[in-house]
């Protein structure tokens, strides 16, 4: 995991300027960020259209694998490297594609921890 330190403060205020025994004040914030969607699948168009008809006639149709192999043949369709349809075919892209939408729709709480203020002698050079 990397941690990143960022800082908005470019030069320090009027206020710390004008008093050269004036504090500065530093804001320590951790932020532990889990996301599922920074990353997805590289699912070419041709891939999303499969998925589509093998979902539609699935899930709304109840069609089996073989039934749905047997159409793609019918109608001219090939896997994603030019081979003929099978259930297998289609049972793997129904369940590979399915899986992966179930990872990465999951949803994490962000975490804040190790929250600080830190007081630092601060005296600006002018």
């Amino acid at each position: 995991m990397e941690y990143f330190n960022y800082s908005t403060v470019t030069k320090p205020s009027s206020l710390a300027r004008k008093s050269s025994a004036s504090k500065g004040y530093s804001l320590r914030v951790s932020v532990e960020l889990k996301s599922s969607n920074l990353w997805s699948a590289p699912y070419s168009p041709y891939q999303q259209e499969l998925f589509g008809i093998i979902t539609k006639f699935h899930e709304d149709d109840g069609l089996n694998f073989k039934q749905i192999s047997d159409w793609l043949v019918a109608n001219q369709y090939q896997t994603p490297r030019g081979k003929t349809f099978t259930q297998s075919h289609c049972w793997s892209i129904y369940k590979k594609k399915n899986s992966s939408i179930e990872r990465f729709s999951r949803e994490y709480a962000p975490v804040i921890k190790d929250m600080s203020i830190d007081v630092v002698n601060y005296v600006p050079l002018d």
